[in-house]
């Protein structure tokens, strides 16, 4: 093919057109990682394309290369050592940089099989750049725990676990990093590098021989450690002699395309100052860096033939030859991805102890966590957690009753610990008992009145209904699928729905709330969407737009920048009725505002209306389908009584692949914030700066246009006028801005998957709630994301200094609500659940509140949930049975995963359960010790004990006898004697059983209890 020139004004175009017509592996080198993003987008699932994205982080930075980018450059070089010949994007910058060299990734490659010897040890796989965790969940992780080893390769979907006996293998198995749970068995397994710089000993000898060079020649020293091969990928040229580009693994007869070349020299060179830049300070880093980390554009001037596509002649490349091609659009066709399991997660975790915490316990009350004691005594060995109470007393809990403890959320300021001596904690429960059961009888008249409500039943359209359902690109989480089909029945009921759909920020309400305003409108009714600011109008108003236009419904925006004769205008059609749906602000409230036949109102984030706002919404309820969308979660149980008996849905799992995002706390910094924005914008995507203060923004977008002249940013805030606002806004979403300076009027709802790192000074006048929202505007795709919180150390008092800490312990899925929590106790909880129940729940910690409240909503109400949010309390004791019971260290390494376990055998409420818990034990850990399970036997006879009435089995060694002390005689009946003679008491609703010696304990309950005398562990 010789050196050829297209003129075409859509590069990624053509290539849709084009790519399946190559006939041999080609290479595309795009301008920017910004159009190489907009490609893979565009045709995702349309042509087959293997992408080489740059490294996401600068050389010599602290922060590691993401997962996704390392995963995704080694799952290639591993496909071309392979023979394989993939069509690679990638950018000029990126296909320059040196990796490791062919002949050394082939060398690394290790086929792995049952009666091999295992010879990857700890110190091998961290040189290999694996990085040592406790459970594997992302490419390049390994864990050891034991005979068990836990891989994952860069490349492969999910992890592999090999177990192995006396360094031989003696099995392989794919596992799901969601549940930790095998899920096939593999006659093999092909080990890969986990990082492009292998830290093994000749490569790290020499890298170490050029690092003392370097700081020779430039009379300085390094900065860096030199054993992080995951942070040295950027610079992996200095780990080899043979230095290697991703050109010498492809085939000799690649074809390579250009787009734009003069574009991707020029953004090659703006990487490269950029880079030295940031060196400048850094004399051996530059050094290390001009030699050792890439090769320039001049490589490409060899090459003997490939494409051009550009709109223009480059000057960079030359060519022999040139064609005008003009296409049609190709509309790339909208396919699902496969469906995945995402393990849904806990909306709060009360089971997480941090030594020093204040915990409850059902018992004796609140006291202070010490951490878990190895006690060894006549009963045996056994794990105590060590409470302390009132006067330094200790409370030893034996790990097989963790289940009573619990970690104490309230209000902690002034918080006493309880006494172990009197009786005041449990007059203290019993006061706050009888407060909830008369709530909630107050409650119960309020339900009895609503079901006697008439409301609209819209039944909808199934076929129209089924259309909407396939044009949703994304595969639904099942608690996004459940939580649609809760609002559609409801939506079907006689009475009025009022609904609150809950969950983080991104987990997928909007389309709830689109199926649902769909199933009014194909029911002949309108809909209003009420929105609290002008920004979350336009973002509801283009996805409800976009999404439900194809299919005929009149979607329109009303807000503050609508004219008035547009104003006009929407209002006369929506009382005729030719509008479907409105998307608006509180002006939609206005007495003005006039439906032709309103039947659902959808309320996102309903408290940040005002107090006039909410009286209406009141009003509203009584008349119309109502449903609300909130991205701060609160247990079901816990709302329902604090809302008047309002319906919740809860969305606790994130989209596949979601990413969250990596907090950053600390002080206002120029240099941080240019080093910020410009690894954001280099590898393509979008940064949002906020600053809350109007008066002073015009200023700060001047000293941020000096900071980074190099970056096209834009300013937003709710005092500008409509076009200007509109513009900016506009040309943001499209990827026309590489960043948006704005207020907090992003706050809530903006949607903007390119946008992967928030910047927010003066962060110490938010409240967390604010904080945690203006979170959720990144982190909201497959990519990495950053957050930073800048304050100012002049204004920085401690209750800030806790608010910030908050943010940066709680990240991840599903910490929306420990926020919640973990604010009310900086800021009172009085401020999130009203000052009448806030003193009861922070005089017993909301998690026994909470247990109360379900008991007293099941017996009063009638109303079972599904899955209960607290656990059932299985309340038999069992004393005085000689028997080692405890997770050694040496199975279980980590502390707190010791603990969780735990408090999961403690709190299984059935046989099966625990025989569950065993096979995920073995599983994940290998084969359970003697100790461990005499802790399952011993939670199995509990279960049954319970089942049958025993509230004691206590065993006495020296006249060696059993008593089992039951609620009431019925129990005795449900006895299994058979040869055993036993004695009654049924004044005391005991059974006595005699000459039990200790050895025989176990056997015999086992039999009395359930029949036989076998042990199922």
């Amino acid at each position: 093919m010789p050196k050829k020139l297209i003129y075409t004004k859509d590069p990624i175009n053509w290539l849709g057109v084009n790519i399946g017509k190559l006939e041999k592996p080609a290479v595309i080198i795009f301008p920017t990682e910004k159009m190489l993003i907009r490609m893979l987008e565009r045709f995702s699932e349309g042509i087959s394309v293997d992408p080489f994205p740059s490294h996401d982080v600068f050389p010599f930075e602290e922060i590691n290369t993401s997962y996704t980018v390392r995963s995704t450059r080694l799952r290639l070089l591993r496909k071309l050592i392979k023979g394989e010949e993939p069509t690679v994007a990638t950018t000029m910058h990126s296909f320059l940089r040196k990796t490791m060299p062919p002949d050394l990734f082939r060398k690394s490659l290790f086929l792995l099989s049952p009666g091999k010897e295992f010879k990857l040890n700890t110190s091998i796989l961290k040189a290999f750049g694996y990085e040592r965790v406790f459970s594997v969940t992302e490419p390049a992780q390994f864990s050891i725990k034991g005979g068990i080893i836990d891989i994952f390769v860069p490349g492969d979907d999910n992890p592999v676990r090999i177990e192995t006996f006396d360094n031989k293998i003696e099995s392989i198995r794919r596992f799901d990093p969601g549940t930790q749970r095998s899920i096939e068995r593999l006659d093999s397994f092909e080990f890969v590098p986990g990082a492009e710089a292998l830290t093994l000993e000749e490569h790290l000898k020499l890298a170490m021989d050029r690092v003392s060079y370097a700081e020779k020649q430039m009379g300085a020293k390094a900065t860096f450690k030199l054993d992080d091969s995951c942070n040295l990928d950027t610079i992996s040229g200095m780990f080899y002699k043979s230095q290697s580009i991703l050109a010498d693994y492809l085939p000799k007869e690649t074809a390579f395309i250009f787009i734009e070349p003069d574009k991707a020299v020029d953004e090659f060179s703006r990487l490269e100052r950029e880079v030295l830049e940031i060196l400048e300070e850094k004399p051996v880093e530059k050094f290390l860096y001009k030699r050792f980390a890439g090769l320039t554009p001049e490589y490409f001037f060899k090459l003997h033939d490939y494409t051009i596509l550009d709109n223009r002649e480059p000057n960079f490349l030359d060519w022999e030859k040139s064609t005008v091609e003009e296409r049609e659009t190709v509309l790339p066709e909208r396919r699902k991805k496969k469906r995945e399991f995402i393990p849904s997660t806990p909306l709060i975790d009360w089971t997480e102890l941090g030594t020093g915490d204040l915990v409850v316990h059902k018992d004796y009350g609140i006291g202070r966590y010490l951490g878990v004691k190895t006690i060894s005594s006549s009963l045996g060995t056994r794990e105590y957690l060590t409470l302390e109470y009132r006067e330094g007393t200790k409370l030893y809990v034996p790990v097989e009753r963790v289940d009573r403890v619990h970690k104490y959320v309230g209000q902690e300021e002034g918080i006493q610990l309880n006494s172990l001596k009197g009786q005041h904690w449990s007059r203290q429960k019993k006061q706050v008992e009888k407060e909830i059961r008369r709530r909630i009888k107050e409650l119960a008249t309020l339900y009895a009145a609503r079901e006697n409500t008439c409301g609209i039943v819209l039944s909808g359209d199934p076929e129209l209904e089924e259309k909407l359902k396939d044009s949703f690109p994304h595969v639904e989480t099942e608690d996004q699928l459940r939580a649609i089909e809760e609002v559609l029945n409801d939506l079907a009921q006689t009475k009025p729905m009022d609904r609150l759909v809950s969950g983080d920020a991104g987990f997928g309400k909007t389309e709830v709330a689109i199926r649902a305003a769909f199933r009014a409108v194909a029911s002949g009714k309108q809909v209003a969407v009420l929105v609290p600011t002008t920004v979350l109008a336009r973002q509801h108003f283009e996805s409800f737009n976009s999404r439900l236009s194809p299919l005929g419904v009149s979607v329109k925006l009303l807000d503050r920048y609508t004219t008035g004769k547009e104003r006009e205008h929407l209002l006369k059609s929506l009382k005729k009725g030719t509008i479907d749906v409105v998307v608006g602000t509180h002006s939609l409230l206005s007495n003005s505002v006039r439906f032709y036949d309103l039947g659902l109102v959808i309320i996102d984030e309903e408290q940040l209306f005002g107090v006039m706002q909410k009286e209406h919404f009141k009003k509203l309820r009584l008349k119309v389908n109502v449903l609300s969308m909130s991205a701060t979660p609160i247990p079901r149980t816990l709302y329902m009584a604090l809302s008047g008996l309002r319906e919740l849905s809860i969305i606790a799992t994130p989209p596949v692949g979601r990413v969250g995002a990596e907090t950053y706390v600390g002080p206002k910094n120029e240099k941080l914030i240019r080093t910020a924005v410009l690894r954001e914008i280099n590898r393509g995507g979008q940064v949002i700066y906020v600053h809350n203060r109007v008066q002073e923004l015009a200023d700060l977008f001047e000293d941020l246009k000096k900071l980074l002249p190099e970056v096209s940013i834009g300013m937003a805030h709710g005092q500008m006028g409509k076009r200007q606002f509109e513009k900016v806004i506009g040309d943001f979403y499209s990827g026309n801005l590489d960043m948006l300076l704005c207020t907090t009027i992003i706050e809530s709802g903006v949607d903007i998957p390119r946008a992967n790192t928030l910047i927010v000074d003066d962060s110490q006048r938010y409240g967390l709630a604010q904080l945690y929202q203006l979170r959720g505007r990144v982190g909201r795709s497959n990519r990495r994301a950053f957050s930073y919180f800048l304050y100012d150390i002049k204004n920085f008092s401690a209750q800030s200094r806790e608010r910030l800490k908050a943010l940066k312990e709680f990240s991840g899925p599903g910490s929306g609500l420990r926020l919640a929590m973990r604010d009310m106790e900086i800021r009172g909880i009085g401020a999130l659940l009203g000052s009448e129940q806030s003193g009861n729940i922070s005089s017993i910690g909301l998690y026994l509140y909470h247990e109360m409240l379900e008991k007293a909503t099941r017996e009063i109400l009638g109303k079972f949930p599904e899955k209960p949010e607290v656990e059932e309390t299985i309340d038999t004791e069992i004393k005085g049975i000689y028997y080692d019971m405890v997770i050694p260290d040496s199975y279980v390494e980590d502390s707190i995963e010791r603990l969780k376990i735990y408090r999961r055998i403690a709190t299984s409420r059935s046989v099966a359960e625990l025989r569950e818990l065993y096979e995920e034990l073995s599983d994940r850990f290998g084969p359970p010790k003697k100790e461990v399970k005499s802790l399952f036997e011993v939670a199995r006879i509990r279960l049954f004990a319970h089942s049958m009435g025993i509230r004691l089995i206590d065993y006495d060694r020296n006249s060696e006898f059993i008593r089992l002390e039951f609620k009431d005689t019925r129990g005795f009946e449900t006895l299994n004697p058979g040869r055993l003679k036993l004695i009654y008491n049924e004044r005391e609703s005991s059974v006595f059983i005699y000459g039990i010696e200790p050895n025989s304990v176990m056997k015999t309950l086992r039999k009395l209890l359930s029949g036989d005398g076998k042990d199922d562990f």
